[in-house]
């Protein structure tokens, strides 16, 4: 079941849990009425790891703080 959200696939978010940018990939599940993604960031060179968050964790990269 997809839940109605302001998450953007292809979009990158500030994820409050992690302090780093992420991608949006997918919405996954839905949890309490929340809808979970399924996001990747990237590591390293060429690494990238797919996490699954809550949308309430993610900022668009527009409204997040400056990140040195």
């Amino acid at each position: 079941m997809k839940v109605k959200s302001s998450i953007e696939r292809g979009a990158e978010y500030l994820c409050t849990k992690l302090g780093e940018f992420v991608t949006a990939i997918e919405q996954v599940a839905v949890v309490k009425g929340l809808a979970m993604w399924e996001v990747e960031r990237q590591i390293g060179a060429g690494i990238r790891r797919r996490l699954i968050v809550s949308e309430r964790s993610l900022v668009p990269r527009h409204l997040a703080p400056a990140m040195a």
